[in-house]
């Protein structure tokens, strides 16, 4: 008596690789979306760069003052009189410019009249010590008028924000003012605000995740198909 032949079991619908896909899917959309809120934020900062050519100087104590009640004023080109402020100067930081290692000098420069006492000067490079692993200790004079941009103290690195705000009994301003020129000026710094060249590739970014998810999708379609298809 002949056996009837076995019936191939039919596949079922994949539920872990669904779940798997449907992650993955969420992942890929949630960065090319953040691609495109920093594609905005970095538009808006390319606009802020550019009016900046033809922006005069205004006193920074009113733009302090603006701070304080919440207003953006990141990107704001101002003037300092700077006081001599009684405190350690501070050491060289660390930077890298144009795919180098520079050595940026930094000073506090006491304000009156505003708002905060103080506020983080970044005068600029040191040229001679470019490509330096480690700088040496260097004292430069302490800075009298600054003509500067504006900029968020967090974007200049945790380190240096928190050496700001650990100072007793001062209150240093949460922007720091990116020298574009010192009078006097001082000897051994060049004056370096911005970098040379600032990017603005989040577009490409956004349309390579959504591009991804898209492949997903079309490769999920098909082990689909070819599981579940009679």
């Amino acid at each position: 008596m002949s056996e009837a032949p076995a019936v191939a079991k039919k596949a079922g619908f994949p539920f872990g690789l669904t779940i798997a896909v449907a992650i993955a899917f969420a992942i890929l959309c949630g960065l090319g979306g953040w691609q495109m809120q920093r594609l905005h934020w970095k538009e808006d900062l390319l606009r802020r760069i550019e009016t900046l050519k033809t922006a005069p100087a205004v006193p920074v104590g009113p733009i302090l003052a603006q701070a304080v009640r919440g207003v953006d004023v990141a990107w704001t080109r101002v003037s300092a009189d700077c006081h001599p402020t009684g405190l350690p100067p501070l050491n060289l930081a660390y930077g890298v410019r144009d795919g180098d290692v520079v050595w940026r000098a930094q000073a506090l420069c006491a304000l009156e009249g505003a708002p905060y006492s103080l506020i983080l000067v970044d005068r600029g490079v040191v040229p001679d010590l470019t490509g330096q692993v480690k700088a040496p200790d260097r004292a430069f004079v302490e800075p009298g008028q600054v003509t500067g941009i504006l900029i968020p103290l967090a974007q200049l690195g945790g380190d240096r924000a928190q050496a700001v705000a650990s100072i007793a009994g001062a209150s240093p301003a949460p922007l720091a003012l990116m020298a574009e020129r010192e009078t006097p000026a001082p000897a051994g710094i060049t004056p370096a605000p911005l970098p040379a060249e600032i990017s603005n590739r989040h577009l490409e970014y956004a349309l390579t995740w959504f591009g991804l998810a898209v492949t997903l999708l079309f490769i999920y379609a098909a082990m689909l198909w070819r599981r579940l298809r009679p």
